[in-house]
């Protein structure tokens, strides 16, 4: 007998929805989605100076503020061939970048983990084997069987207060959750450190764009905010020293905690990706601009040359995370760059050897040889 049953509102996302599916013998053969919220800011702009637009596109989300913004600002200036000076590009770069490094690391933890990562299962890991487990796949600090020692007994003290919040109705100990405990509380460690770690490097935002979330420093035609070593209100010596502090920040916990987490979560959850119909083929990057050469007030070549395409350099970066997935030759690569170059540096090489080998599978119109790949 068919069932129907509605799913409201579908929760770790951003805004409101209503999923109804039939069921039919075990099996869903028909669904329908609804948003229940109407936002209505298409008709709020309607007949408003274009250049305010970006403060009300902005609202679409409080996660991803700055995409909106910046999708919205350049319509207007790509429509007015309105071309930037070369400080507002660099400055938009940054507050673009890091929003893109911040949302990859959100979503992983704060806004999916609870859909693979049983809490409950993380009250009965061993601290010890813990350790062991989180110190094979990474050099992170916190890594100790005194640090998980501590982070089980805090979860254990969490639940006992009875107040789970977020961790209040997921499916703690259905049998599709597939980690074993150790890894459970692994996350659940780097759950609650994402959390202090995405306090800290967004305040690159506030930096640049004065707030966080809704950047204020975005208008048409350039950045709302100057260069002044000599002004505490401007961008100065000590804001880009800190800058760099807080990037710093932000990419050790990338290599050393996500990344690696993702890697030690994903080969559990394989069979996930073949839930859905899914897009195909699909790309995504980080809209970052590159420079151009000007002298007395005229645009000559582009800049940046050298470092080739910014959007492929981002996409290959992450293919290299998603290359070693339940691929031991490709974990062996990697391990075999990381002794020749370092921790650090392994990825970029892999990534670029990635590109490379892209480029000659077009040109040459022949399938990808992965133990050719790997030998090279």
């Amino acid at each position: 007998m068919a069932q129907r049953i509605a799913v409201d509102p579908i929760t770790r996302i951003e805004g409101h929805l209503r999923i109804e599916a039939q069921i039919d013998s075990g099996k869903i053969v028909d669904a329908w989605s609804s948003s229940t919220a109407f936002r209505g800011i298409e008709t709020i702009l309607k007949g408003r100076d274009p250049r305010d637009a970006h403060h009300f596109t902005q609202r679409f989300c409080g996660v991803c503020t700055t995409v909106h913004s910046m999708a919205s600002i350049r319509a207007v200036e790509d429509a007015l061939n309105i071309q930037i000076p070369d400080n507002a590009r660099l400055i938009r770069n940054l507050i673009m970048g890091i929003q893109n490094v911040q949302d990859h690391v959100i979503h992983f933890y704060h806004l999916h983990a609870l859909d693979w990562v049983d809490i409950t299962s993380a009250l009965s890991a061993d601290p010890a084997a813990t350790a062991k487990l989180a110190q094979s796949i990474s050099n992170w600090p916190l890594s100790s069987v005194t640090y998980f020692k501590g982070v089980k007994e805090k979860l254990a003290a969490f639940a006992g207060t009875g107040r789970l919040g977020p961790f209040q109705n997921a499916y703690w100990g259905h049998s599709a959750y597939k980690l074993p405990p150790e890894a459970n509380l692994m996350a659940a460690a780097h759950y609650l450190e994402a959390l202090e770690w995405q306090k800290d490097v967004i305040k690159i935002h506030a930096i640049l764009g004065s707030k966080n979330p809704h950047p204020q420093t975005f208008l048409v035609g350039g950045m709302a905010i100057p260069v002044d070593p000599d002004s505490q209100n401007a961008i100065n010596a000590d804001k880009i020293a800190l800058i760099g502090k807080l990037l710093k920040k932000a990419r050790g916990f990338v290599e050393q905690v996500y990344i690696p987490d993702v890697l030690a979560v994903a080969p559990s959850y394989l069979d996930w990706a073949g839930i859905g119909g899914g897009v195909g083929n699909f790309l995504s990057y980080a809209r970052l601009v590159k420079g151009s050469h000007s002298s007395a007030g005229k645009r000559g070549k582009p800049a940046g040359g050298k470092m080739g395409s910014v959007h492929l350099k981002w996409a290959f970066s992450e293919a290299a995370a998603l290359f070693q997935i339940a691929n031991p030759k490709g974990q062996k690569l990697l391990a075999r760059l990381r002794k020749k170059h370092g921790r650090g540096k392994a990825m970029g090489v892999l990534a670029a050897k990635l590109g490379r080998a892209v480029y000659f599978v077009l040109k040459r119109k022949e399938p990808f040889n992965l133990n050719r790949f790997v030998a090279a």
